[in-house]
C-alpha cells in the first residue's frame, strides 16, 4: 500500500492576505481550502488553524510533524473535490431556504435568508435569520450544526446538506456554511407551480369569508375550487391559508384578483387567482419558502 505524508501547518504557513500555494487538507485527507484560496483576515486564519490543517509533504519537510495516509484514498478525495459543485453560482441566487433543528427543539425550523456570496470550495455566505432566543443564544452557539440549504436561481432548484462553520456579526449578521461536496439540482422549465390540497379562506371585499381548496400554487398565483360563487374576472379578494414549513404552522394573508372562472356550482367552481400587491415582504418570503419545500419533496 502506497502512502503519502501529510505535514501539519503553522499559522506562519498560511499568512493573512496571501493565496494558498497548495491545497490545505484535514487529517482525513478531505479538502479544507483549495490552492489559491486567500486567507482574508485573522478570523479566517484562526478558523483554519482550529481544524489542524495539513498539506502534502515534500523532501524538504523532513523533521516536521506529519501523518501517513493511503495515497489512493487521498487522490480519490482530492479528485472528488476538484470540480466546484456551485460553479454556476454568481449573484443569480434568489431567496435561500435553511432547514435546521436546534439542540433543544423537537421540530426543525425552516427559515429564509439572503445569498451574500461564496468562497469557492471553502464556504457559502448567507444572511443570519433571527432566531428569537434572546441575547444569550446567538448563531455562534450553534457552530457545527447540520443545515439543509435550498436555493432557487432561474428555473433551477439547488439543494445540499452542510454545517454551520461560523457566525459573523459585522458588518451585518451572516453565516459561513461549509462548502458542499454534493449538490442536487432540479430544473423546472415551466412556472414554479406545485400541486396542493390546501384549505383556504376566501375573504371578499364586503368582508364575508368563504371556504375553498387551493389545488395548485405558485409565488404569483393559485387555482382554487369552491362551492360558492366568488364573482367575475377582475374582482379582488384575499386568501388566507397555512404556508408553514418544518411542521410549524404559519397563516398568511395574500391579496388576489380573479383572472379565470370555470365550472358550475353542481361540479364546483374553479378560479384562477393572480396574487396582487401589496403582499408584504414577510408574506412573500413565507410563500416562497413553502413552495421551495414542496418542490424539494416532489
Amino acid at each position: 500500500m502506497a502512502e503519502t505524508q501529510l505535514v501539519y501547518l503553522f499559522a506562519s504557513d498560511i499568512p493573512v492576505g496571501s493565496p494558498l500555494p497548495w491545497p490545505v487538507l484535514l487529517a482525513s485527507g478531505d479538502l479544507l481550502a483549495p490552492a489559491g484560496f486567500v486567507v482574508a483576515n485573522d478570523l479566517v486564519q484562526e478558523r483554519l488553524m482550529m481544524a489542524a490543517p495539513m498539506r502534502i509533504g515534500s523532501a524538504s519537510d523532513r523533521g516536521r510533524p506529519s501523518l501517513s495516509v493511503d495515497t489512493d484514498n487521498l487522490a480519490a478525495k482530492i479528485a472528488s473535490r476538484s470540480e466546484d459543485p456551485l460553479k454556476y453560482f454568481r449573484q443569480n441566487a434568489e431567496t435561500v431556504v435553511l432547514t435546521f433543528k436546534l439542540p433543544a427543539e423537537d421540530k426543525p425550523r425552516t427559515v429564509t435568508a439572503d445569498f451574500y456570496g461564496r468562497m469557492p470550495m471553502s464556504s457559502v455566505i448567507v444572511s443570519a435569520p433571527v432566531l428569537g432566543l434572546g441575547d444569550e443564544m446567538k448563531w455562534k452557539n450553534f457552530e457545527g450544526m447540520p443545515i439543509t440549504v435550498q436555493v432557487l436561481f432561474g428555473r433551477t432548484l439547488c439543494m445540499f446538506k452542510t454545517t454551520l462553520l461560523w457566525y459573523a456579526a459585522v458588518p451585518h449578521s451572516h453565516l459561513f456554511l461549509r462548502y458542499p461536496q454534493k449538490v442536487v439540482t432540479k430544473v423546472f422549465r415551466q412556472a414554479l407551480r406545485v400541486n396542493a390540497r390546501l384549505s383556504a379562506s376566501v375573504i371578499m371585499e364586503e368582508g364575508c369569508k368563504l371556504p375553498g381548496l387551493i389545488t395548485n400554487l405558485s409565488d404569483s398565483g393559485c387555482a382554487i375550487e369552491t362551492g360558492f360563487l366568488l364573482g367575475h374576472s377582475g374582482r379582488q379578494l384575499t386568501l388566507e391559508f397555512d404556508a408553514g414549513t418544518g411542521g410549524e404552522p404559519q397563516l398568511i394573508s395574500v391579496p388576489g384578483i380573479i383572472r379565470t372562472v370555470k365550472g358550475n356550482l353542481t361540479q364546483q367552481m374553479r378560479y384562477g387567482i393572480e396574487f396582487a400587491e401589496p403582499m408584504g415582504e414577510d408574506v412573500a418570503q413565507a410563500l416562497k419558502a413553502f413552495i421551495y419545500a414542496q418542490l424539494a419533496d416532489a
